[in-house]
């Protein structure tokens, strides 16, 4: 049932959904805070009293929602991951779409700013090198994905039955997406004042030709 727009108001402005609006702003607040020192100082450089410069937040505040740093940092690579995840899924997931869409927009998504841009890939890759001492951390920037690994899959399979490919592998042609992007990302937090997403692009649309030429 829609609200009335003055019971809207009364909900909005009664203190206590005030107060969670408070906490949720210091939280998301906070968690932003946690990625710019990341970005800033490397992983094993950040601190709290850092957090809290940057945030201009108390370190109680930090306790109240998260009881640690090392649950805030873990926080945030659950944050990404599932940004991350939400960037995929509605491309892949979106079965209105061709099969050949769908991946064309995979790599369109996954090369666009709003996930490769350089503070969240050195965030992404600052947690990848603390996953052999914190292993909490490697389902949030593992690769190999299953639920993603099998939406590739899928739409190969699709592909070829599509096409007809009787020779095309749909589990070795997802691995192979996969890893080029997993290597373009790599290359964009090495070289990415000279990183160009229109050929990097054309190189996985490229590669995919070689399992489905009729399709690209």
């Amino acid at each position: 049932m829609r609200l009335s727009l003055a019971e809207n108001r009364t909900r909005i402005v009664t203190p206590s959904n005030a107060r969670e609006v408070s906490k949720s702003k210091n939280r998301i607040h906070l968690l932003e805070c946690a990625a710019q020192a990341i970005h800033k100082f490397g992983y094993r450089g950040t601190t709290t009293a850092n957090i809290q410069q940057l945030s201009g937040l108390s370190r109680g505040m930090i306790n109240l929602h998260f009881q640690s740093k090392e649950n805030l940092l873990l926080a945030l690579a659950e944050d990404l991951s599932e940004r991350y995840a939400s960037n995929w899924q509605k491309v892949l997931l979106d079965t209105e779409v061709s099969p050949a869409d769908r991946l064309l927009g995979l790599f369109r998504a996954d090369l666009s700013p709003e996930v490769l841009n350089e503070r969240d890939v050195a965030i992404w890759f600052a947690f990848r090198s603390e996953v052999s001492a914190k292993p909490e951390y490697k389902k949030h920037i593992d690769s190999r994905d299953a639920t993603f690994r099998a939406s590739l899959i899928e739409i190969c399979s699709a592909l070829k039955d599509e096409g007809g490919y009787s020779q095309a592998n749909p589990v070795l042609a997802a691995n192979c997406v996969i890893a080029l992007l997993e290597g373009m990302w790599t290359d964009f937090h090495l070289h990415s004042a000279d990183f160009d997403r229109g050929k990097a692009e054309e190189a996985c649309v490229y590669m995919v030709r070689s399992f489905f030429p009729d399709h690209f």
